[in-house]
């Protein structure tokens, strides 16, 4: 288990803010860097790179930093598609249903599973087809794309089913597999952890309620609704990763101290019994803040607290 003490946290960002993260985002690129390296090897026979992770793992920055480094490093151009580009309409036939009798959004089946598998055929053939593009807002397909894959380039396909085989078929032949999550767990004084589970959760905290609007006890609610789906649909098919990907950063929680302590007091009377909510105040409580605008503009974490000005 990889775990980080609140105390050493502390003393990184009072001797020295920017050098610990710094330090922190050189970890995650090298780490980026050698997988990409496996990327380059295996390439003549594995165009593909499947990129799978529960919500807040930061798989679309991942996809973009690691298409940085193949075009910088090899000279090669990378295309990401997104596998939400690949949902069904809520008002398909046969979408299926949650426990609570509402529509599954985590499942697998409400990916068109049909298309989806004839396409992944046409990219390692290097064929063209028109690929769909999603509206979330709208709830259905809103229009076309044409795509083919370049010769000689690799196509990144990143999204929370992308390792589960009823979705993405037999592709080890010639697919590179990637599960990115968070990894660490932080350890307080007395001993508590705060779980890489929590830590999505606050990711999820900045990003859906300081830029989209969302309500600070929808987002609880959701992320338990996600936490139902992971353990079903994908945490059972990480172990088909050729390659693993710890996103966190040593310094990210005193970040969302600075940006949501304050949010999070002023409605904490919604959340009493809640024990993920007291896990984070009792972590907020230990550990220093840190000034989002330290981040550099180039780190994973700016996908949930917003670009740098």
């Amino acid at each position: 288990m990889n775990l980080i003490k609140t105390d050493i946290i502390n003393r990184s960002i009072s001797i020295n803010p920017e050098n610990f993260i710094f330090e922190s985002e050189q970890c995650f690129d090298t780490s980026l860097e050698q997988l990409c390296d496996f990327i380059k090897e295996r390439r003549a026979t594995h165009p593909v790179v499947l990129i799978s992770g529960p919500s807040g793992s930061g798989k679309t920055s991942t996809a973009h930093k690691i298409a940085e480094i193949i075009k910088k490093k090899y000279n090669k151009n990378c295309s990401i598609i997104s596998l939400d580009n690949y949902f069904r309409s809520n008002s398909s036939p046969d979408m299926p249903k949650n426990h609570k009798g509402n529509i599954d959004l985590e499942s697998p089946l409400c990916t068109d599973l049909e298309l989806l598998q004839q396409h992944l055929i046409l990219i390692k053939q290097k064929k063209k087809f028109q690929m769909p593009v999603f509206d979330f807002q709208a709830q259905a397909r809103s229009h076309y794309i044409p795509f083919v894959r370049e010769k000689g380039s690799v196509v990144i396909m990143e999204g929370i089913h992308a390792l589960n085989p009823i979705v993405t078929g037999s592709t080890k032949e010639f697919a590179t597999c990637v599960y990115i999550s968070v990894d660490t767990h932080i350890q307080s004084s007395d001993g508590s952890l705060l779980n890489p589970e929590i830590i999505r959760l606050l990711r999820r905290l900045c990003r859906d309620s300081l830029f989209r609007g969302r309500k600070t006890e929808e987002i609880f609610q959701y992320f338990d609704d996600l936490s139902i789906g992971e353990k079903k649909y994908i945490f059972p098919y990480r172990h088909r990763a050729d390659f693993n990907i710890n996103t966190f950063m040593p310094y990210e929680v005193s970040i969302y101290k600075k940006l949501l302590e304050l949010k999070l007091k002023l409605c904490s009377d919604s959340f009493k019994e809640n024990q993920r909510f007291k896990k984070i105040m009792r972590f907020f409580n230990e550990l220093n803040p840190l000034n989002e605008d330290l981040v550099p503009k180039s780190s994973i974490l700016r996908e949930f607290i917003g670009s740098k000005i």
